[in-house]
């Protein structure tokens, strides 16, 4: 075969092209152009994939774990104003929650919707208040994490009418917030 002035790349062509039944040209898979990923591919994408999850999850759960250890503490302290708000009032320390306006108006505590979401994590129905009548009148207040939530790790949170304040109460690992 005398191929005069062909260059070799349409030589490649045409042998890679051969006729139909009905005479047409059609593209033979040889040298034909292929998309898409093959399986390796993939798979190492699922692996680099699989590699970051695994570490950002547990950097997310650390995350979410000190947003609600913040809220709690947001919480104690805005307790803790109420109480001083109420021995001005009353001369000593509330008792619970809804002596300080927790409750529905009827004796029930109420909570809104932040601390509803935060009671799961938290113990705030059962918040030792910690009063004390004196003389002279004062608090402890202790905020047990729920068993079972993520807050468990983080310990306790306490908070006096001193202004002191502390994770892990009464523990050997005490530590100041």
């Amino acid at each position: 075969m005398q191929y005069a002035g062909v260059g070799r790349v349409q030589l490649l062509r045409e042998q890679s092209i051969g006729n139909g039944p009905s005479g047409a040209k059609q593209a033979s898979p040889v040298g034909a152009h292929v998309r898409g990923f093959t399986l390796i591919e993939l798979m190492i994408v699922i692996a680099i994939v699989g590699i970051l999850a695994g570490i950002a999850y547990p950097s997310y759960m650390d995350h979410v774990r000190k947003g609600n250890r913040a809220k709690a503490q947001t919480f104690l302290m805005d307790v803790a104003q109420r109480q001083q708000s109420y021995l001005i009032v009353h001369r000593q320390y509330a008792t619970s929650l809804t002596q300080l306006g927790f409750g529905d108006g009827n004796g029930v505590l109420a909570l809104g919707p932040e601390l509803t979401a935060l009671s799961s994590a938290y113990d705030i129905a059962n918040t030792n208040m910690g009063a004390v009548a004196g003389p002279p009148p004062s608090f402890n207040m202790t905020l047990n994490p729920k068993s079972g939530s993520m807050q468990v790790s983080d310990g306790s949170l306490c908070l006096s009418n001193t202004g002191a304040r502390s994770r892990h109460c009464e523990a050997a690992e005490e530590t100041t917030w």
